[in-house]
């Protein structure tokens, strides 16, 4: 898996032919898998989502993710939607609920706002809730500018990641770097997060990696330009000292032809000496 994804990666930068500027829909099928550097062992799943462009202003779509951990399997299903106002102005809002194992959220919500401010800036501004079966709850937010050219885009934004019920919290950093204005067509991705909270709050339905089909690693434009996605924590115990972390991740989606796309994602994080991890999905796309 982690050597198929780098070597689309690689491919990726040399050649890739054009989608369609304005599709139907698009399918997505995927797997991801994340190794640990401890006795935490192999995470892996699946993903299985679906778009539906029903105008210019942005598409609906439908996703499930499996997740299979040594504690358990959980599936969650997410319906989302994309809808941009104006150069650099959108909403990306979704809500989501779990079934299986208990470090799969019963609900989860995310809310992600970019406005345009003047000329290229931007300032964006995102809320995500998860609630668990034990009664706990995480609350993520995040907030910070944003730059967006003709072809490259950027931003940096502050994340506080709150464990609820409690007072516990973790401040990280993030930024963020992608060539490519719009997500049918090729496009690369650059995300490198500091500080606390980052690695547990990188999980969109349990991989480092992504497991949906939303651009991430900055915003698109036009066509299925989606939102970064929605992300899930599942730490529990919340008494544990600050441990400095580092995530470093690159994305590629590679159009083959008209109708048929390849995305791979790449991640490898620590936390300090606690241990390492390397993640990798890999997804094959279907327009229509």
């Amino acid at each position: 898996m982690i050597k198929s994804a780098f070597l689309i990666c690689l491919a990726s930068v040399l050649v890739a032919e054009d989608a369609p500027e304005r599709p139907t829909a698009r399918l997505s099928l995927g797997s991801f898998t994340d190794s640990y550097s401890d006795s935490t062992g192999t995470w892996k799943g699946w993903s299985l989502a679906g778009e539906w462009f029903r105008d210019e202003h942005g598409p609906w779509s439908l996703s499930a993710v499996g997740t299979q951990r040594p504690e358990g399997k959980g599936t969650m299903f997410t319906v989302a939607k994309d809808h941009s106002f104006g150069e650099s102005s959108w909403v990306w809002a979704s809500v989501g609920v779990g079934t299986g194992a208990d470090f799969i959220p019963t609900f989860r919500g995310n809310v992600d706002l970019n406005l345009g401010v003047s000329g290229p800036w931007s300032m964006g501004l995102e809320a995500g809730w998860n609630r668990f079966r034990d009664g706990s709850s995480t609350l993520l937010l995040q907030a910070g500018p944003g730059w967006l050219g003709e072809t490259w885009s950027a931003s940096v934004r502050v994340q506080q990641l709150r464990y609820l019920p409690g007072e516990f919290s973790d401040t990280g950093y993030l930024a963020d770097l992608r060539w490519g204005a719009n997500n049918l067509r090729r496009w690369h991705s650059l995300r490198v997060g500091w500080g606390q909270g980052i690695i547990d709050s990188l999980q969109p339905g349990g991989s480092y990696s992504t497991s949906t089909m939303y651009g991430g690693g900055g915003r698109g434009r036009g066509p299925g330009s989606g939102g970064t996605g929605t992300y899930s924590v599942t730490t529990t115990q919340y008494d544990y000292p600050k441990l400095k972390e580092f995530l470093i991740s690159t994305s590629s989606h590679v159009p083959i032809s008209n109708r048929f796309a390849l995305r791979a994602d790449l991640a490898w994080g620590q936390r300090e000496t606690q241990f390492k991890v390397w993640s990798a999905s890999l997804q094959t796309l279907i327009t229509f």
